[in-house]
């Protein structure tokens, strides 16, 4: 007889002490009242030693890459009520990195390149739009709902952290994590969503925490990139700095990764009017990361030296582009879509009731041309390769093609017209005078009475001067009066500076 037959593999390990369905079994008030104090003190200013607040943030990183553990997180009462509050208050200069982490590891499978067959949003949507099909996409009630149905699990998940479990409103959520592959959790993106439309200040103050930690990793990875180039024949050296080049080109793509979920759940935040200064600053860091990482640019050559030279950290972390620019791609899909819903009136799947400028608008207006090729370089890109053939790929990519193509004849269209302005002598009550710039929104600082363009004025508040430059009297964005007068004028001169004359040969002129 030949040799026995191999069976098939064996189930791959459960995690270290896992519970057996914690979600549906009176079984675990240990690991409850574990989460209960993890959760409770984490963000406790009580807590004097940082360190065990990092610890504790650490380890609940550590359990959420688990589903059994994610399952025990939202049967929790003091994880559901605090939680999410919590961690996103924490996200500042000390504890960016783990609420980073948690925050990536909650909402998994839901970014471009990761789309799966219930991640229908962005893709049903794109349908929408181009009238492939004659149904609205689904808005996010409806697919919280949806998602909850397909499962079809027990109505009595555990939903309280003792001994005695009932139902509760938000079991349907529960139960769409309870069939996942994976440690994504519905509940919580829910959760994260409907904190920051209940504190549109936190919403405020966490993006420019993102922004400003997201420009300090890209920064700090050009750097040691460059380092690690100048160094390589020092091999000790060269072999840290790759480390450090790894490390922060994972947390910036981290990082892109929480935008870019915001970006699908929230994309009112970075499109209505008030949140024009939000939308130019994304798209300035965007920017800013494609030009250290594909393009023509000096950085991205030296990105794409490090690659071809194929370094051994690299290699054994699998550095490429995929990760750093697969979040770039879904956050102009998810503005992008949201904007055409809003225009063919179903603004209302989004959470969007205004759309101020539309991210392809912004992209023109900031991008020059070696801009609007890095973009295309992303359209290009091989995308099967790093991520496979995964759901509403070519849909996805076939709608990001037009809207770099738009981005493109945009930008023709702002050329065309600056060159119009540049060449006429522009009326001095219209230039900015701390920029020194064409003024399209001004308003008056009523401390001094000077009027500025709206743009320049919430970048110096955004330092945190909370002060009229010109009087240092206290300022802050309400108490900023437009000049209406003024902006009529700046608007009539321009439209009247674009106007096609009519045909006259120059032979008719006296």
């Amino acid at each position: 007889p030949g040799p026995p037959r191999a069976g098939p593999p064996p189930p791959p390990p459960p995690p270290p002490f896992a519970p057996v369905a914690p979600a549906r079994a009176a079984a675990s008030p240990g690991l409850h009242g574990v989460v209960k104090l993890l959760v409770r003190h984490f963000a406790d200013e009580r807590v004097v030693n940082p360190d065990v607040r990092d610890v504790m943030l650490q380890s609940v990183s550590v359990l959420l890459q688990y589903k059994e553990y994610v399952a025990v997180f939202e049967a929790n009462d003091e994880a559901r009520r605090e939680m999410v509050p919590a961690l996103l208050r924490s996200f500042d200069s000390r504890f960016w990195i783990p609420v980073s982490n948690i925050l990536l590891r909650l909402c998994k499978g839901v970014g471009f390149g990761q789309y799966d067959d219930r991640a229908t949003k962005v893709l049903s949507a794109i349908k929408a739009t181009k009238r492939v099909d004659n149904v609205d996409g689904p808005g996010l009630d409806s697919q919280r709902t949806d998602a909850a149905e397909q499962t079809g699990a027990d109505e009595n998940i555990t939903t309280t952290d003792g001994p005695e479990f009932g139902a509760s409103p938000d079991a349907t959520l529960a139960r769409a994590i309870a069939t996942s592959v994976d440690s994504s959790s519905p509940l919580f993106r829910a959760l994260i969503v409907d904190t920051f439309r209940e504190d549109p200040k936190l919403l405020e103050r966490f993006l420019d925490r993102v922004f400003n930690t997201l420009n300090w990793t890209i920064t700090e990875f050009g750097v040691a990139l460059k380092e690690m180039l100048d160094m390589r024949q020092r091999a000790a050296a060269a072999r840290n700095l790759q480390r450090k080049c790894t490390v922060m080109l994972e947390l910036s793509a981290t990082l892109e990764r929480v935008l870019e979920f915001l970006t699908l759940e929230l994309p009112a935040a970075f499109l209505d009017s008030q949140a024009s200064m939000r939308m130019k600053r994304l798209v300035e860091i965007l920017l800013f990361v494609l030009g250290h990482t594909c393009g023509a640019g000096s950085d991205a050559k030296l990105f794409e030296q490090a690659l071809s030279m194929k370094l051994p950290v690299f290699v054994a972390d699998k550095i490429s582009r995929a990760p750093i620019l697969a979040p770039i791609a879904g956050i102009i899909l998810n503005l992008e879509i949201a904007a055409m819903a809003w225009v063919e009136g179903r603004g209302d799947d989004f959470g969007v009731d205004e759309v101020s400028d539309t991210v392809a608008d912004e992209l023109a207006a900031g991008a020059g041309e070696n801009n609007i090729s890095q973009l295309e370089y992303v359209c290009a890109f091989d995308w099967e390769t790093h991520f496979g053939s995964f759901t509403g790929r070519e849909e996805a990519v076939m709608e990001l093609r037009d809207v770099v193509r738009r981005v493109r004849d945009t930008r023709g269209d702002i050329e065309r017209r600056r060159k119009a302005e540049d060449e006429t002598d522009v009326p001095e009550e219209f230039v900015d005078p701390i920029m020194q710039s064409f003024m399209s929104d001004p308003v008056t600082l009523p401390g001094s009475g000077v009027v500025v363009d709206r743009e320049t004025i919430r970048r110096h508040l955004l330092t945190g001067d909370g002060t009229d430059p010109f009087s240092r009297t206290p300022l802050d964005e309400s108490m900023l009066v437009d000049a209406t007068e003024l902006r009529e004028r700046i608007d009539e001169w321009r439209t009247g500076l674009h106007v096609t004359p009519p045909d006259t040969a120059l032979e008719d002129v006296d």
